[in-house]
């Protein structure tokens, strides 16, 4: 049994992780973390596999999805980490879900770092994963898979990254609701990983909360939430400027 587990804002980290999983071959069983509910989840067959996925957001695993990962409890499983960034860089965000990985109980055979659309400004790697992508997923779990058959051991010491981790960067912009488009479904509010919506004025956003995961973009019915703002489109301009030269998957 190959078991995903993944927090996953737009969807873009598990269409990753799934990808791979669907070309490991075997039985899946997905176990999503992005809820707010997310309860303790202790996966107990020693022989199965797990798929770990995370997004990235300034360089680190988001501290809820990390807060939501410590709550999953393994039995010694073998597991591949992935993460999934938005073009600029996954700096330590994979060797941290390698190391969370292990004291949670797992044993990384395969770490990788794949590309995305970037939420918060999306024509950065736009359209992304592509062709191009899946290609290399499959080449990933083609390695995955010897790795798996000849009991290999891995050093998580030759993932690219740091320790101690970057300072977690806090994302000053937030996705806002345009009143006179919002119908006050709720929807958002129900779907927010972070709790930062109130569901009797899903208008509002509660930015002590937010972690600009985009859900609440992604989910809502009536196209109201958006990022919008001098800052915003500012500070995309940059971002696009410094972040379009196409960056390709790597692993380890």
């Amino acid at each position: 049994m190959i078991h995903t587990l993944f927090f996953s804002g737009t969807g873009t980290t598990r269409q990753t992780v799934m990808e791979l999983a669907a070309r490991m071959g075997g039985d899946v069983s997905q176990h999503d973390i992005t809820p707010a509910s997310t309860d303790e989840i202790t996966l107990e067959e020693p022989s199965d596999v797990v798929i770990i996925g995370m997004p990235v957001y300034a360089g680190r695993i988001p501290s809820l999805a990390a807060e939501r990962l410590r709550k999953v409890h393994g039995r010694g499983q073998y597991a591949i980490a992935v993460c999934v960034y938005g073009n600029r860089h996954y700096d330590d965000a994979l060797v941290e879900l390698c190391d969370i990985a292990t004291a949670q109980g797992f044993r990384p055979i395969a770490a990788g770092a794949f590309i995305a659309e970037h939420c918060i400004f999306p024509e950065v790697a736009k359209s992304r994963p592509d062709s191009c992508d899946t290609d290399k997923i499959e080449t990933f779990a083609s390695l995955c898979r010897e790795r798996l058959a000849g009991d290999s051991t891995f050093d998580i010491r030759s993932v690219k990254g740091n320790r101690p981790y970057r300072k977690p960067g806090a994302v000053p912009l937030h996705p806002k609701a345009r009143r006179s488009l919002c119908v006050g479904c709720g929807v958002c509010a129900g779907e927010c990983p972070a709790g930062a919506i109130d569901p009797a004025r899903p208008y509002l956003t509660d930015n002590n909360k937010c972690i600009s995961c985009c859900r609440c973009i992604k989910v809502c019915p009536a196209d109201a939430r958006k990022f919008r703002g001098l800052l915003y489109s500012l500070a995309g301009r940059k971002f696009v400027k410094d972040n379009s030269r196409r960056r390709e998957p790597e692993w380890f």
